[in-house]
């Protein structure tokens, strides 16, 4: 809620009220729901039934009191959200502008304001705060924004479960990693088939024909990311590239032979780890052996097949392992945006646009 004297100034709701309603958006005698948390501007609700919910109410605490907002009765169906169960559901972004109310009932509130001041021990007043809303949103974006506000909150919970579900339905990017003092957004590399973020620090990648790697300073860990068109000599296709991912992993008799989920940009693809063992030149089979750990990650795509792989030895593997997957998720896959050209035209004179 914007501030009726300072625009730029505003508080946001920690509380809220919602309630169940059927097909036709009459409300359900008997249900309703209270907000049961508070992260970064939004509040939720946990333990609900699957169904049809609306807002109904929101509050918020400032100069000592409780201020109730008020949310239009009016179209119900058009501000609901249908909560399917075990996932997440995005009830909106409302947006208030604060009204002064007349003098007389200013005056008197502002009293009761400066009386819970005096006896701060007594129970906080709660007063309706006179607000229209203007904005009422909630699309993809900003639903991705609120779901990414929350889930931190909700670490080590079924619900940041449910939260990350969501934005993998909804093909979410992560938020963009930032550095500095300043905080500044790490600006994107591109190149011909993606664009990336230098989250590793590693230094410049060594470029090769559809093919990034990187090797990790001071260590042997290496990162290769590779694209393939689905016109290259030899391709097979998708279904053939997974097959030989699962061969692969279950052939490696130190791993379980699992095919798991990895989330690669705003996409997720099939992922297998495999352990292989080198033996140095001019040494016994068996004598010295170097265990070697790959993880090779697959995702489809309409022009072909990206290929994310991370190589190190067994001890260095798990600790570069991290950095790998948020470098993964700073991805941006596909050939980079062309930039809008600002074009400007010069009429003759005399004429006007």
């Amino acid at each position: 809620m914007r501030g009726a004297l300072i625009p730029f100034f505003y508080d946001a709701a920690d509380a809220g009220k919602i309630e169940p309603i059927d097909e036709n958006g009459q409300s359900i005698p008997g249900l309703s729901g209270v907000s049961g948390a508070w992260a970064n501007g939004y509040f939720m609700f946990f333990d609900l039934p699957p169904g049809r919910y609306v807002l109904r109410g929101a509050s918020f605490a400032a100069r000592g009191v409780r201020y109730q907002l008020v949310v239009p009765q009016t179209a119900p169906l058009k501000r609901s959200v249908v909560l399917r169960p075990g996932a997440a559901a995005f009830l909106g972004v409302y947006n208030y502008d604060a009204i002064w109310p007349e003098l007389g009932i200013a005056l008197k509130r502002a009293g009761r304001i400066v009386g819970h001041w005096l006896t701060p021990w007594m129970k906080r007043p709660v007063m309706p705060r006179d607000a229209d809303m203007r904005v009422f949103d909630a699309d993809q974006p900003s639903e991705i924004s609120a779901l990414q506000a929350v889930r931190e909150k909700l670490a080590g919970t079924p619900w940041r479960r449910a939260v990350d579900a969501r934005l993998r339905e909804l093909s979410a990017a992560e938020p963009v990693k930032t550095a500095g003092v300043l905080s500044r957004e790490l600006p994107l590399h591109p190149e011909p088939f993606l664009s990336w973020r230098d989250t590793l620090k590693w230094g410049q990648p060594r470029r090769v024909t559809g093919g990034l790697g990187w090797r990790r300073p001071g260590g042997e860990a290496q990162i290769a990311l590779f694209f393939t068109s689905s016109t290259a000599r030899g391709f097979a296709g998708w279904e053939a590239a997974l097959g030989d991912l699962r061969r692969a992993a279950s052939a490696s008799v130190q791993d379980s032979g699992e095919v798991y989920t990895v989330r690669v940009a705003t996409r997720s693809g099939p992922a297998a780890r495999v352990t292989t063992y080198s033996y140095p030149d001019g040494t016994l089979v068996g004598s010295v052996t170097k265990v070697i750990l790959t993880e090779t990650t697959l995702i489809p795509d309409g022009a072909g097949l990206f290929t994310m792989r991370l190589r190190a030895p067994r001890d260095e593997f798990e600790s570069a392992l991290p950095a790998y997957r948020e470098f993964l998720l700073q991805l941006v896959l596909g050939p980079p945006q062309p930039k809008a050209v600002k074009t400007e035209y010069v009429l003759p004179m005399g004429m006007s646009p």
